[in-house]
């Protein structure tokens, strides 16, 4: 009985550690929603834990053309991707997919914006005033955070806390560690 009993614990603590072992996106660099003012050439995201060979990112404009990042590098729990060109203003998402230090695959998404000053070359000719509409940049400005209040509740919704599982299992064990030692005292 007592040998069945501290088997089950061993076994309940295995598993555990391996339960907390998942691994999520601990920030990056842009963050999620930023808005970046100046020249990106490369894309950092750190992890909770270390990810393992195989991890990879993407990144892809709102329209859905993926740009081309190079030589991504693992460091423990960092990856680095660079850019071979700068990026054009506009909204881009980082799509990721690592193998968390469990062996577990493990992928999400952020999003960021490019609005870099744009300069012109002075007019020849003095253009007369149109009608006032809204500028383009506010219009842009709302779609961005349209856009990133969307990303923001979909990342909410997709991130389970990390407690959740083991104290499932860790209630689980104790349920049918009960009922055995529970039946094994009826018998006697």
């Amino acid at each position: 009985m007592k040998k069945m009993f501290l088997f089950t614990i061993l076994f309940f603590l295995a598993f555990v550690n391996s339960a907390f072992a998942h691994t999520g996106l601990k920030s990056s660099s842009p963050q999620n929603g930023e808005l970046i003012n100046e020249e990106l050439k490369q894309i950092i995201l750190t992890f909770e834990t270390k990810v393992e060979q195989g991890s990879t990112f993407e990144l892809q404009k709102l329209n859905g053309e993926t740009i081309s990042v190079e030589n991504i590098s693992l460091s423990e729990n960092q990856m680095v991707g660079n850019f071979p060109n700068s990026l054009e203003n506009g909204e881009y998402q980082v799509n990721w997919k690592i193998i968390g230090a469990d062996g577990h695959p493990i992928e999400g998404e952020f999003s960021f914006s490019i609005d870099k000053p744009v300069t012109e070359e002075p007019a020849e000719e003095q253009v007369e005033p149109q009608e006032e509409t809204q500028p383009q940049t506010e219009v842009e400005e709302e779609k961005i955070e349209t856009v990133n209040e969307a990303t923001d509740d979909k990342n909410q919704q997709d991130k389970t806390p990390s407690y959740v599982i083991p104290t499932i299992i860790g209630v689980l064990i104790v349920i049918v560690v009960g009922s055995f030692l529970l039946i094994m005292k009826r018998k006697k």
